[in-house]
């Protein structure tokens, strides 16, 4: 009678194990299995705001930091894209742990990130290095005064 009672305990304690591992093994994000949304060429730098529409008033120096840019260097400036908190997988797989943050990306390769609130000449210090804006363009300016020469 004594091996019926282990062989039934047995089964309820491999039960419990079994139920055990199932779950931890839910608990562990599965990071293989999340694709990158944005979708672009692997040359091609793209800056990517994320947005939660809720604080938009966190987010204007942002939006001058980016205009300023593009008029700065309308050529040279990357797209925008700009994503909501709402796109879950677009949140989880960049790992965005507040609004706003800002990544500047050249295919799959991180070349800035900044988060939080920043004012428009930080987020613009930050962009202008990334993209060489200023050093661009004084080399332009220079070419432009060695070609007026001849």
């Amino acid at each position: 009678m004594k091996t019926k009672e282990v062989n039934g305990m047995d089964k309820y304690i491999e039960m419990m194990i079994i139920s055990s591992m199932l779950f931890l093994s839910s608990c562990f994000p599965q990071a293989s299995s999340i694709e990158n949304p944005i979708s672009q060429d692997q040359e091609q730098t793209i800056t990517v705001l994320f947005s939660d529409s809720s604080n938009l008033h966190e987010e204007k120096t942002y939006y001058d930091a980016l205009l300023e840019l593009k008029q700065k260097d309308p050529v040279n400036a990357p797209s925008l894209m700009i994503i909501d908190s709402e796109e879950r997988d677009a949140i989880r797989y960049f790992n965005i742990e507040q609004f706003p943050t800002m990544i500047v990306l050249t295919g799959e390769k991180e070349n800035l990130r900044v988060e939080g609130s920043l004012t428009k000449d930080e987020i613009l210090g930050h962009l202008k290095e990334v993209f060489q804006i200023e050093k661009d363009a004084a080399s332009l300016s220079s070419n432009r005064l060695f070609s007026n020469t001849y």
